[in-house]
């Protein structure tokens, strides 16, 4: 299923497409970020708060609310370690698990 995300306003979404362009969205975290560089390799994200071409807010990032449910209802309290890796089902590894539940 490939379906269109609508982003603040066309800008936003034309950029992000854009590789010139160092934005970045996280459809996993509903996270927008620009990606900090050294010597060409991403060492860190300074989330943003609001579009730069519009203004408008962004949503709130649900960075929390993914580690909170794995733990909460999967018991993974380190999703990122190995072996809890490969119990992180695939709903949260896209969007779905926050569209899901209507966050």
């Amino acid at each position: 299923m490939n379906k269109k995300i609508t982003h603040c306003c066309d800008l936003m979404g034309l950029f992000l497409e854009d590789i010139r362009i160092p934005i970045q969205y996280s459809p996993v975290y509903r996270e927008y970020s620009i990606p900090l560089l050294y010597k060409g390799k991403i060492t860190a994200l300074q989330r943003i708060f609001y579009c730069p071409w519009c203004n408008i807010k962004l949503p709130t990032s649900l960075r929390a609310d993914w580690f909170n449910i794995l733990e909460q209802e999967y018991n993974l309290d380190d999703p990122w370690d190995l072996e809890q890796e490969k119990l992180v089902p695939e709903e949260f590894k896209t969007d779905e698990w926050w569209i899901s539940r209507s966050l």
